[in-house]
């Protein structure tokens, strides 16, 4: 049996904040899956805390020992993956009114999933090779061997999801600015999946 650090409150504050998120990363998914009622700036905020917990994780990769000459190439990829998800988010969310006259809308769960799914594997990696070091946010262990490979793949999928959940929120932006403006019409019941 291994004892508990000396100052364990940080790592149960952190574990906590952890958990709580995929928690609602998690519900998020489910809420997209099932429709919600919109609001533009729900959109952006979640956007921009998705983005921001994939930026810290990925940025603490660096201080773990993956090579700083991956950046540019996950840049790319959380790019590429942006613009494609904002052509297939399209064909994928559904807007409808519902009885009490607000807009709702649902789709691109596949996206919250690879996200949500990245998002564990990284933490677990964390956990397990590092331990509570990882979450104190300074100079840390520098990995090696398969929990360096190991890292640098989830990296790159929490990269192509954060890329990908941009891209999704770009496209709904877009699709609301359409019926604000009139440009498109929306149905009065939820369409069929």
């Amino acid at each position: 049996m291994t004892a508990a650090p000396a100052n364990a409150t940080p790592y149960l504050v952190f574990v906590v904040v952890i958990v709580f998120i995929l928690a609602r990363v998690s519900w998020r998914t489910f809420a997209s899956y099932r429709g919600t009622r919109f609001r533009i700036t729900r959109t952006y905020a979640y956007t921009a805390i998705y983005f921001a917990i994939g930026i810290l994780f990925s940025g603490l990769s660096y201080t773990e020992g993956v090579p700083y000459l991956l950046a540019a190439p996950e840049i790319i990829l959380a790019v590429t993956a942006a613009v494609f998800s904002y052509r297939y988010s399209d064909r994928r969310i559904a807007f409808w009114t519902g009885g009490d006259g607000a807009l709702y809308f649902r789709g691109g769960v596949i996206i919250y999933v690879i996200y949500l799914v990245a998002l564990v594997i990284r933490l677990g990696i964390d956990i397990a090779f590092i331990g509570p070091a990882a979450f104190s946010f300074g100079p840390s262990v520098t990995l090696s061997g398969g929990a360096l490979y190991g890292t640098m793949s989830t990296d790159v999928l929490l990269t192509f999801g954060v890329g990908l959940l941009i891209g999704r929120s770009a496209r709904v932006a877009k699709r609301y600015g359409m019926i604000q403006g009139g440009q498109e019409k929306v149905p009065g019941t939820p369409p069929p999946r």
